[in-house]
């Protein structure tokens, strides 16, 4: 069996040490390393020599004495001692002898080991000076938060760059483990086991700051073995990542405003046409009214039904047009959700006809059946405004635009573009002119922020670069084909969602007047007409009704202590708005059901801030029927 003396120099004989083997009279028999003490003739040399040949000490005849009375008490002979070494260099020794024992634990020999103390002072401090440079660069760095870990990921050294960020000084950490500096200890425990396994690991997180704060911050964590392979520690970099999410909010908010610049600049191309279409809706009103009620005077009754159903007509289609540009003007954008592709086109060419002029053709088809898409619909009507109005301009106001609509996957022989892997189905969406077509050069920066090829003052260069980043947020894509003289056409690839069906266009029946009637119903509104005519027609019904024109009559009234059902309430109300007095309504009369009614484009803002079941939004213009059948929803829930 081998001993533990025998362990222990096999260990020392693979450094850099010499060693040297004795026979129990104390000549040697082996040397190993010779050469880093001795030339190798010297080395040889030594071979059978007795081992106080190598130096000249008095006491030297006491050496495996010393040893054998070292090992009976478990310990080793050591001493210092000089000798002249290769190039008759004059060497101080470090030597320790050890006692080589057989199976009877009888002493056969001895093992010498000499180590050059100079050779080794010269190590320690070059030892000494790398961990000085370490440290100074790991001070001199203070940008950089660096910190040492030792294997069970408790701190062993901290810089000056890691208490700039964490407000921990060296003192009041060294000692003290990793994971004190993370909400969560489970994710430090995480990268630790994960950095030990040979990893070098980066990740995002939050880290707590001496002030109980937490800040972002980017964790780089690398393992560090010994030369044997053995962990010793991690060396940990840290980086604030404060200063760069607050970039990235900011480059978010000067998108947005970008965004915002953007629909103004639609807004102003649209408002010409726009502002044509709505005099014509108000002269149609107007003219409509005026033969119904001729027609009345007549007695022709059945003319004046006809002449009104016209005026209504004509003002419900002002209204949308009002709310297209509301939509357009919203600052936010509204959360995606499921669109159809179909009636958003249709939607834009109401908004687009007068717009483009009346030299200009515009034709809009699609496909019968499309998939529906995620998306924000404000976003993709911007794009096609973008894309309308750039055609337009292309074409000095004189030509034939088409806006054609239809599914297509990846495999399909037109489609030029590199789909993503997530969808299989996408819905391309083209927009083409006879205008005079781009060159190479212009075509290749088509997309770029701020280009444009439009005289100075008449556009931003942000029209195509809105609509790309648009579809690459979606993950879709953008195609243009074009060449001089052959017009352009824009196409935009967005994906279908797999898990919605195929859209359907239900026909929209003719409702029967609803069964409203016996109900006690508050209409506050500062509008004298609009809540005359609401107020009027719920009296028709059968309805108790009571009106008044503003925030603080209504609470007045609803502090009556009467029985009330209804409350139908415009939201811009002066002093108290309606929102306002919705909830204080709420605390006098839990059960009472609200109609909460608005001539801006915030059914989102209602919709998020709803009321619970009891309350309903309808927004302005509306027509009696919409209005009565949300009043039979409240007050005559269906089982």
């Amino acid at each position: 069996m081998e001993t533990a003396s025998h362990r222990a120099l096999s260990r020392l004989a693979q450094t850099d040490l010499t060693l040297l083997i004795l026979d129990i009279h104390g000549h040697i028999i082996a040397c190993h390393h010779g050469h880093l003490l001795f030339g190798e003739q010297q080395t040889r040399e030594l071979l059978g020599k007795h081992y106080t040949s190598i130096y000249p000490a008095p006491d030297s005849a006491n050496v495996l004495d010393l040893a054998l009375k070292a090992d009976l008490s478990g310990e080793q002979a050591r001493f210092e001692s000089w000798m002249l070494g290769k190039h008759n260099r004059r060497i101080r020794l470090e030597i320790s002898v050890h006692v080589l024992k057989k199976h009877d634990e009888h002493a056969h020999g001895y093992a010498m080991i000499l180590r050059d103390m100079h050779l080794n002072r010269l190590t320690h401090d070059r030892l000494r000076e790398s961990e000085r440079r370490l440290r100074l660069f790991m001070q001199g760095a203070p940008e950089h938060a660096i910190c040492m870990l030792d294997p069970h990921g408790s701190v062993i050294d901290w810089n000056l760059g890691m208490r700039r960020i964490t407000g921990f000084s060296a003192e009041g950490i060294v000692g003290h483990p990793f994971s004190a500096f993370f909400p969560e200890a489970a994710l430090s425990t995480q990268l630790l086991r994960s950095a030990a396994s040979g990893s070098h690991i980066k990740a995002e997180c939050e880290l707590m700051h001496a002030s109980g704060l937490r800040f972002p911050a980017e964790v780089e964590m690398q393992p560090v073995h010994e030369g044997d392979g053995s962990l010793i520690g991690f060396a940990v970099l840290i980086h604030d990542c404060t200063q760069q999410k607050l970039m990235e909010h900011r480059l978010q908010e000067a998108r947005s405003q970008l965004v915002h610049a953007q629909k103004i600049e639609a807004i102003g191309r649209l408002t010409g046409g726009i502002t044509h279409d709505f005099n014509n809706a108000l002269q149609g009103i107007i003219s409509s009214l005026e033969l119904g009620s001729l027609s009345l005077d007549q007695g022709g009754i059945v003319q004046a039904r006809h002449h009104m159903m016209a005026s209504l007509h004509t003002a419900m289609h002002a209204g949308r047009l009002t709310q297209r540009l509301l939509s357009l003007l919203r600052r936010h954008n509204s959360p995606s959700h499921l669109i159809s592709v179909s009636k958003v086109l249709q939607s834009m060419r109401e908004l687009l006809g007068r717009t483009l002029g009346d030299d200009i053709t515009l034709d809009v088809s699609h496909s019968d059946e499309l998939p529906l898409l995620v998306c924000d619909s404000d976003q993709l009507e911007s794009a096609l405004v973008n894309l309308a109005v750039n055609s337009r301009d292309a074409m000095g106001g004189h030509g034939h635009m088409r806006i054609t609509c239809r599914p297509c996957t990846q495999d399909d022989s037109d489609v030029r573009v590199a789909f993503g892997p997530a969808h299989s189905t996408y819905i391309e969406i083209a927009v083409a002119d006879d205008g005079p077509g781009m060159s190479e050069d212009v075509l290749q920066r088509a997309f770029e922020p701020f280009f444009t090829t439009k005289p100075e003052g008449y556009g931003t260069g942000l029209g195509l670069s809105m609509v790309y980043d648009f579809v690459a947020q979606y993950n879709g894509a953008v195609d243009i084909r074009s060449s001089p003289g052959a017009g352009t056409c824009v196409l935009l690839y967005l994906p279908c969602d797999s898990a919605a069906s195929t859209e359907t266009m239900p026909l929209k029946n003719a409702s029967p007047a609803p069964d409203l009637h016996g109900f006690h119903i508050l209409v506050a509104e500062d509008n004298e007409t609009i809540r005359h005519s609401i107020a009027t027609r719920l009296r028709q019904l059968g309805n108790e009704v009571v009106e008044a024109a503003s925030g603080h009559e209504a609470l007045s009234l609803l502090a009556g202590g009467a029985s009330w059902d209804l409350l139908l309430s415009d939201i811009d109300l002066p002093a108290i708005d309606g929102h306002e007095l919705c909830c204080q309504a709420r605390k006098q009369l839990p059960e009472l059901r609200v109609i909460l009614m608005t001539g801006y484009a915030d059914s989102e803002w209602l919709e998020d801030n709803a009321l619970g079941d009891a309350t309903e939004a309808l927004i302005k213009p509306f027509d009696m029927g919409d209005l009565l059948t949300k009043a039979q929803s409240l007050l005559q829930p269906a089982d």
